[in-house]
C-alpha cells in the first residue's frame, strides 16, 4: 500500500495529473523518487499522441512543434520551468552562494531568468520543428524518462543547499539504496531502447546526459552549494533540450 502512495505523491508533486488525496509522510514518501521517471513517460506518452493526430489530421511541423513544446509544461504544471529560470537568474548573478539561493527563494523574476526562457523556448521549438519520424518522437519520449532518473539520481547522491524545503524533506525521507537502483535500471532500459532505435544517436544522447549530470554537480551545485528544487528543474530542462537537439542533429548526421 505505501507503494502505492508513493506512487500518487510522485504524480501528485510532479505533474497536473489529478490523484487521490495523500498524506505527506515519511513513510509515503520513502519511494516517490522511485516513480518520478514515469511522469516522464506520460509526458512522452503524450506527445507521441500528439504526432499521432499531426500526421492524421495533415497539421504541419510548426504546429506540432509549438504544442510538443508546451505539452512537459502543461502535464507538470510548469514546475521544473520555473526552477530553470529562477536557476538562471541565479546562475547569472556575481553573488556569493547565500545571495544565490536568496535569489532562488525570492518569488520574483530577474531579467536574466526571462531571456534564458525565452532563448530556450525558441531553441526547443525551433528543433522540435524538424523533428519528422516516430523514431525521432519515440527517442524524444523516452529522454523525458532519462532526465527524471537521472535527477533521482542526482537526489540520491548529492547533499542539498538547505536544510528546509519539499526536497530536503524528500531527500531525507526517501529510501536511498531502492532509488538508486530503480532509477539506474530505468535509465539503462531507455538507454538500450534508444540505442536499438539509432545507435549512434542514442550512445550520443546517453553521453551527453550523463555530462551534464558531471556538469551540474561540478558547476552548478558548487556555485550554489548544493541541490534544490529549482536547479533539479533546471537540470532536466537542459537534458530535455540537449535529448532534441542531438536527436534532430544525428539524426541528420547518421
Amino acid at each position: 500500500m505505501r507503494i502505492f502512495k508513493s506512487l500518487g505523491l510522485a504524480f501528485a508533486m510532479y505533474s497536473k495529473i489529478p490523484m487521490p488525496r495523500i498524506y505527506w509522510s515519511k513513510e509515503n514518501m520513502r519511494y516517490t523518487m522511485c516513480f518520478f521517471p514515469l511522469v516522464g513517460a506520460v509526458i512522452g506518452g503524450v506527445l507521441m499522441l500528439w504526432f499521432t493526430v499531426c500526421l492524421r489530421l495533415g497539421i504541419n511541423n510548426a504546429c506540432f512543434a509549438g504544442v510538443a513544446a508546451a505539452i512537459p509544461v502543461i502535464v507538470t504544471g510548469g514546475i521544473h520551468a520555473d526552477g530553470f529560470i529562477d536557476t538562471s537568474d541565479a546562475l547569472a548573478s556575481y553573488g556569493s552562494k547565500q545571495k544565490k539561493l536568496e535569489i532562488l527563494s525570492d518569488p520574483h523574476v530577474g531579467a536574466f531568468g526571462i531571456i534564458s526562457a525565452v532563448m530556450y523556448y525558441m531553441i526547443y521549438f525551433g528543433f522540435l520543428n524538424e523533428v519528422t519520424i516516430y523514431g525521432e518522437v519515440a527517442m524524444i519520449g523516452l529522454g523525458f524518462v532519462m532526465s527524471r532518473a537521472l535527477c533521482a539520481i542526482e537526489v540520491t547522491l548529492m547533499r542539498t543547499a538547505k536544510n528546509t524545503g519539499l526536497l530536503y524533506e524528500m531527500s531525507s525521507a526517501m529510501n536511498r539504496p531502492a532509488t538508486l537502483t530503480v532509477t539506474i535500471l530505468m535509465l539503462a532500459a531507455c538507454g538500450f531502447v534508444m540505442i536499438v532505435l539509432s545507435p549512434f544517436i542514442g550512445g550520443a544522447v546517453l553521453f551527453l546526459l550523463i555530462l551534464m549530470l558531471l556538469y551540474y554537480k561540478f558547476f552548478v551545485a558548487k556555485k550554489i552549494g548544493g541541490i534544490t528544487g529549482d536547479t533539479c528543474g533546471y537540470f532536466i530542462q537542459m537534458c530535455e533540450l540537449i535529448t532534441v537537439i542531438v536527436i534532430v542533429i544525428g539524426g541528420r548526421l547518421a
